[in-house]
């Protein structure tokens, strides 16, 4: 199978991506792992043919090519995830500024969705060299970070916040291909690359000490119905916030969208124009 595949290079996927070097191997397969956004960009300009996406790319990409989501495994959270943060500087009683390392990331973009959303907090999400918690907020009133906070932290989990906000999971990545290619027998080999441990969730608990109830959530790998309505509603709201420049909508590969009816109709009016030109 020669085709070139693009995956994040984030810890949080690596039981999703565990077995992902010896599959493509064994396949014949390019691999390439590098950051969020360059995954994207290698998928936008047809470097790679098949990618691990999160919904605010592939709300931006619909417009470029026929996006068509591969339903083999997924990575959403329901509830508390200890994966990203929203941390505030202590005994403010407004917040105007925040600033983040990877301010362009999807889970920062969410992070300041749920400012807005359920805080009425507006801030311009500001790009910072410091990785460090402490440092950003010396600069900045708050700071959101690829970070668990603590008991002791003045601070959100930012997929948690989601779960309260929304009620229901927050999807943050799934494989994405083109309709004019999509690979034979790609969700079965996609679904290799998963970590053999790996069944469906993965349950996340923390109780920080006796004054605190304990606080769960879900990491959840399989693509079904209920996926699909959060993807869907998820993609209304990034549109929504001008996070994409249309109104994306789930497309599933393999799926036809139209019949040759409405095929015919669209090359004939395609045909007028040319001909009034």
């Amino acid at each position: 199978m020669k085709i070139k595949i693009a995956i994040p290079d984030n810890p949080i996927f690596r039981e999703l991506f565990f077995n992902a070097d010896a599959v493509c191997k064994e396949f014949g397969i390019t691999l390439i792992r590098t950051s969020e956004r360059e995954v994207a960009t290698l998928f936008e300009t047809n470097r790679v043919d098949v990618a691990f996406m999160t919904p605010m790319d592939y709300g931006r990409g619909t417009r470029i090519s026929d996006y068509r989501i591969v339903p083999a495994n997924v990575y959403a959270v329901s509830g508390y995830s200890r994966i990203a943060s929203t941390f505030f500087k202590p005994g403010l009683k407004t917040i105007t500024s925040c600033g983040s390392p990877n301010a362009k990331d999807f889970i920062m973009s969410i992070g300041k969705i749920l400012l807005a959303e359920r805080y009425n907090i507006i801030v311009d999400l500001a790009e910072t060299k410091s990785e460090k918690k402490d440092e950003i907020l010396a600069e900045f009133d708050s700071a959101m970070l690829w970070k668990k906070n603590f008991a002791d932290d003045t601070a959100l989990d930012i997929t948690e916040d989601w779960l309260d906000t929304y009620d229901m999971p927050l999807v943050m990545g799934t494989w994405v291909t083109r309709h004019e290619e999509e690979p034979n027998d790609l969700t079965r080999i996609l679904r290799l690359f998963e970590s053999d441990s790996l069944h469906g969730t993965k349950k996340v608990t923390d109780k920080p000490n006796e004054e605190y109830d304990p606080r769960e959530g879900e990491i959840l790998y399989t693509w079904n119905e209920e996926m699909e309505k959060s993807y869907d509603a998820l993609l209304e709201i990034l549109f929504y916030h001008q996070l994409t420049n249309e109104m994306a909508t789930v497309k599933i590969m393999g799926d036809e969208l139209t019949s040759p009816t409405e095929d015919s109709i669209i090359f004939s009016q395609g045909k007028e124009e040319d001909e009034s030109q």
